[in-house]
């Protein structure tokens, strides 16, 4: 039996009085957004524009399908039609709108953003939009507290896998890829072959965490690297992949240029690359690939609830490399992902070595995160210590 899984992001909505006329509900596809606007707008109706009559209306006239309305309603798959958000924030500057009148749901976090802005830039108060990304490493602690890392990246993080005790990973993550990635997409760009689609996803996902080379990817694939270039677009507005930029210093050029590429879950990225349980994992080359892809995830989520309009860079030069770079208040972090539970001095040395280059009054904090049971503080051979510490001690790298 599926049990409710409690959202951090729920915390954000506030007094339902204190809410402006319009909410947009936007992440990735099945990380929620459908359940938990059931659950805060109970009393609300509901329409998806999933139905192919109500995407016609919607597209075709916007006008007259909002007037069909009686709200207050949740508008569910909004990303079939954004334009629908421009003629919303019409209606509700023609006239008075009570608090949360229109909840809308969507599955292309930059479309929608970007729509919503450009909608409301008049009068920004009356719509928020709030991103509901997978399931947090603390969500996923208080869901499933006995679950081992190893479980935690083969599940990524979908509520409904952790909902359900009883859960066929294997089966959803098919489910998944079938019906999104090789279905809804490439209907969405009208590709020619869906099997190519689905071979650049793959490869892809092979690929996260490493610098892209597109038309390398291109090349393997065999496809134009135009054409590479808009499916990667596409997943990455569909929220499935983000691209991490190396490092700009203040002065010169950056160290590298090409950026790197993340899948957003590691679930779905392990189904990709055919990882299915434990044991496959163990075996797999790509295990420290997949808890680097983890790292990235949270500290993504950490960054943006704590300071929005920061990125997350990277550093990379010839001779050395840091996973991350994360600004804050205190300055920057340097952050390595190592799947293993005592980094070597290799990795130490290597980043006291990118802290000097970048200058240690820039540098607020070195960390490895790994499998580490206790956290400690290294040097190598010595100099400013590097910290170990595990998932659960992300968040302190922003305080």
């Amino acid at each position: 039996m599926s049990h409710h899984i409690a959202r951090a992001v729920a915390s954000l909505f506030g007094s339902p009085t204190q809410l402006p006329p319009a909410l947009i509900l936007n992440g990735p596809r099945a990380t929620g957004k459908t359940h938990l606007a059931q659950i805060l707008f109970p009393a609300h109706r509901h329409t998806s524009l999933a139905l192919p009559s109500e995407a016609t209306r919607a597209l075709l006239d916007p006008a007259a399908f909002l007037a069909s309305l009686s709200p207050p309603v949740v508008i569910d798959d909004v990303h079939l039609a954004p334009r629908l958000i421009h003629h919303l924030a019409r209606e509700i500057a023609s006239r008075p709108t009570p608090p949360a009148h229109y909840v809308l749901v969507g599955s292309r976090p930059i479309t929608l953003a970007a729509a919503a802005i450009a909608a409301f830039a008049d009068d920004p108060t009356r719509c928020r939009v709030l991103q509901l990304t997978g399931l947090s490493h603390a969500e996923v602690s208080a869901a499933r507290p006995d679950l081992s890392l190893a479980g935690r990246l083969l599940r990524g993080g979908f509520p409904a896998v952790y909902a359900d005790p009883a859960a066929d990973v294997t089966e959803f993550m098919r489910q998944l890829i079938a019906e999104h990635l090789a279905h809804e997409l490439p209907l969405q760009l009208r590709v020619d072959s869906v099997h190519d689609y689905e071979r650049f996803t793959r490869a892809l996902a092979q690929r996260s965490g490493r610098p892209l080379n597109k038309a390398e990817l291109a090349r393997e694939i065999g496809i134009a690297g135009s054409t590479a270039a808009i499916w990667l677009d596409t997943l990455v507005d569909a929220g499935v992949v983000s691209l991490v930029r190396p490092w700009q210093p203040p002065q010169g050029k950056p160290p590298a240029k090409a950026p790197k590429a993340y899948f957003l879950d590691t679930g779905l990225c392990a189904a990709l690359l055919g990882i299915r349980d434990e044991q496959d994992l163990a075996d797999s080359p790509h295990a420290a690939m997949l808890w680097e892809t983890c790292v990235h995830g949270e500290l993504r989520r950490l960054l943006a609830a704590a300071a929005p309009q920061a990125e997350l860079a990277f550093w990379r030069d010839r001779t050395k490399e840091a996973d991350f770079l994360l600004p804050t208040r205190h300055g920057l972090v340097l952050v390595d992902a190592s799947w293993s539970e005592f980094p070597s001095s290799a990795a130490i040395f290597r980043l006291t070595r990118i802290r000097d280059t970048i200058g240690a009054d820039e540098v607020a904090a070195v960390a490895i995160v790994c499998r580490t049971p206790h956290n400690q503080s290294l040097r190598e051979p010595a100099g400013p210590a590097v910290e170990t510490i595990g998932l659960d001690d992300l968040p302190g790298l922003l305080a």
